[in-house]
């Protein structure tokens, strides 16, 4: 238990739901952690709305900060960057983070988890090479399978130095690649890890073909991963982004309902013994295959998932990527330009299905 961590709470954004917003701050100063509460907005905002921050900052003790609102770029990341960059600054810089939104309510008990548990970073020897961008874990919510670094990026916890690793205004993200909407996720929790592990830049040229968002059928979806997970590149892109993502971060937040919002997304589950296809594949009514916590993460480690062909693909690459002296090396002998026509031909022979069954 880490009893003694001093909390700094960055709030981000625009006041989308001023009651949520002061149900949250009301919980924020009854914890005997969280010692600021900084809402980073714009000055439009602020003004707007300074009666009620008046309000909040008598009651609560809120700390306004605001700046002018940045160019709009895609998916408002510039500004959801700049104010998380701005929110940084003002804290105290010994604190431990927490970064969430306004219109987010987290439990007390989820909140109490995270602000105690261990983040010690527990690195296999191959991993020792590895520049680490974190000293410790980043507690976060909502772990995407299918698509490397797809991570939720409503909330957040961790060292502030972590924290501030998370900022990333990296224009290659919008000029290189072909990525869906879901690269303001990508983009965050990747970039830490995008240049010590050469294979999940080249996957980025065909996140895009998963088609995990609402604009795509599921039928295309499904097409698209039962191919994918034949293919013995895509298996170990995935079997390091997992290895990666269960050592850097924390998908663990202690109850099953984590927070409150307008659009909470399902989660899959992982119990021992349940098959990667029943993982992978189950829960075809899904988009996007969130996972709750960390045992999925855990039982890679232990070997304890169920046997099926999926599984004994994953098995071979866990193998391969164990029995490297540096994990960095891993997947650099393959043809990635070979894997992109063959992940790119997969996606166009979706869309020529869908439209014969369309026809």
């Amino acid at each position: 238990m880490n009893d003694d961590r001093k909390v700094s709470v960055i709030v981000t954004g625009l006041l989308r739901d001023p009651e949520l917003f002061s149900r949250s701050l009301d919980q924020f100063t009854s914890m005997r952690q969280i010692e600021e509460i900084i809402l980073s907005t714009w000055e439009k905002e602020a003004s707007d709305q300074s009666l009620l921050l008046s309000e909040y900052a008598h009651r609560h003790g809120l700390i306004v900060t605001a700046v002018p609102e940045p160019a709009e770029w895609s998916g408002n990341l510039l500004s959801q960057m700049v104010s998380l960059y701005v929110g940084l600054g003002r804290i105290k810089k010994e604190n431990y983070v927490l970064k969430t939104r306004t219109d987010v309510l987290i439990e007390p008990d989820a909140l109490a988890n995270a602000f105690t548990k261990d983040l010690t970073l527990n690195l296999p020897e191959n991993f020792q090479k590895v520049r680490s961008p974190f000293d410790e874990k980043i507690c976060v919510w909502g772990v995407e399978l299918t698509s490397p670094f797809y991570i939720h990026d409503l909330f957040y916890f961790g060292r502030h130095a972590d924290i501030s690793r998370l900022v990333n205004m990296d224009i290659r993200y919008d000029i290189l690649y072909e990525m869906s909407k879901e690269k303001i996720h990508i983009r965050r929790f990747l970039h830490p890890f995008i240049n010590e592990f050469p294979i999940f830049e080249k996957f980025l040229h065909v996140e895009h073909v998963l088609g995990n968002t609402q604009e795509f059928p599921n039928d295309y979806r499904y097409y698209v991963l039962e191919n994918l997970l034949e293919d013995e590149v895509y298996i170990l892109i995935l079997a390091l982004y997992y290895r990666v993502v269960g050592h850097y971060y924390t998908n663990e937040w202690g109850p099953e309902n984590v927070f409150t919002w307008r659009d909470v997304p399902d989660q899959v589950e992982f119990s021992p013994g349940k098959t990667f296809s029943e993982l992978l594949l189950g829960d075809r009514e899904k988009k996007a295959l969130m996972i709750r916590g960390d045992s999925l993460f855990d039982a890679i480690n232990e070997r304890s998932y169920g046997p099926c062909p999926i599984g004994d693909r994953f098995d071979a690459a866990f193998d391969y990527i164990d029995r490297l002296d540096d994990i960095r090396k891993a997947g650099l002998e393959y043809d990635f330009d070979a894997f992109i026509e063959r992940a790119l031909n997969i996606g166009s022979s979706a869309l020529d299905k869908l439209k014969q069954d369309f026809t």
